[in-house]
């Protein structure tokens, strides 16, 4: 069994604590190398872009501000019973979404405030089961980017929280060509489309304005209605791919941590509106299995967590156990 250790500064609410329902931080077991088995009908690309910080009613059928986004619903599929896993603020909800955990980190903090060395998260599944992957991030600049600068915020971005990749030594960091070739910024993601060089998983942030997180839900919708069509016309997503735009969270516990979750694909259910219960386990469930990865030997047990077979056409395979 490997250990999460962890350095926790979060002491109060005032601190980004308020709620912490779903707050975990387990022990994980080591990971083993399997090759990939992707499914026939995923074979594309797995994208995922992040939103900040609304509920379902504040998108869905809010033509006014977000027509972009509201025609993507239309025609593909509306995960309508999905929530966040009950923590707030946002830096752990993105952990979740790449690790299925917040490793008890309850604060918006940078990575120097925390230490994570667990490798148990999708980036290290990715790549020992022979996969690629690379995350996006709006305005860092500089790759593998530490701290939150200008419109960029690391809290967003989970990747750079984990020691096997910001290369943390126990007094320092030591960025690797592991951190600064996967953690890139996001005008890169023209120059892979452009070369046909998407990766296998892509994770997408925009900056602070453009998430909504500080921007308006216009201004994020005038961004997706930029930048979504780029990821709709590439092979990668064309041939079995899939992109997921989901908001990291909503604004209230239970009933207002409701945030919108969109699955679009050539094979999701067009006009369909889930309402089954779905939650942010679910979706990284159905990452890994669209991947033909082993579930994550921690965070969540995967025959606890429902992974959202239901919007697609295509069936989903059985989850590959961790080993």
């Amino acid at each position: 069994m490997g250990r999460i250790v962890l350095f926790l500064t979060c002491a109060t609410a005032a601190a980004g604590c308020a709620t912490t329902a779903g707050n975990t931080d387990l022990t994980c077991q080591s990971m083993t190398v399997t090759q990939a088995q992707r499914p026939a009908n995923w074979r594309g690309t797995v994208f995922t872009l992040v939103m900040e910080n609304k509920n379902r009613s504040d998108i869905v059928g809010n033509t006014g501000e977000a027509p972009y986004l509201n025609q993507l619903i239309a025609q593909n599929a509306l995960a309508a019973g999905y929530h966040d896993p009950y923590i707030h603020p946002s830096e752990p909800n993105y952990l979740w979404m790449a690790a299925g955990e917040n490793f008890g980190i309850l604060d918006d903090n940078d990575p120097s405030s925390h230490s994570i060395a667990a490798t148990s998260h999708i980036a290290d599944q990715i790549e020992k089961a022979g996969l690629t992957w690379r995350a996006y991030e709006e305005s860092m600049g500089a790759p593998c980017g530490l701290s939150s600068q200008g419109e960029y915020g690391a809290k967003h971005d989970p990747f750079v929280f984990f020691d096997d990749i910001n290369g943390w030594d126990g007094s320092a960091f030591q960025p690797s060509t592991r951190c600064t070739t996967h953690v890139v910024d996001f005008s890169q993601f023209d120059v892979d489309v452009a070369a046909g060089n998407l990766p296998d998983y892509v994770f997408i942030t925009p900056n602070l304005d453009d998430d909504m997180h500080d921007g308006t839900i216009q201004q994020g919708d005038q961004w997706a209605a930029t930048q979504v069509p780029k990821i709709l016309a590439s092979p990668a997503y064309l041939n079995g791919g899939v992109l997921f735009i989901l908001w990291d969270e909503g604004d209230g516990l239970p009933a207002g941590d409701d945030p919108p979750f969109i699955a679009i694909s050539p094979q999701a259910k067009h006009g369909y509106v889930s309402n089954v219960d779905y939650d942010t386990s679910s979706y990284l469930l159905t990452v890994e299995k669209m991947l033909g990865v082993n579930a994550l030997p921690c965070g969540f047990d995967p025959g606890s967590a429902a992974s959202m077979d239901d919007l697609f056409t295509s069936a989903l395979p059985a989850a590959i156990p961790a080993q």
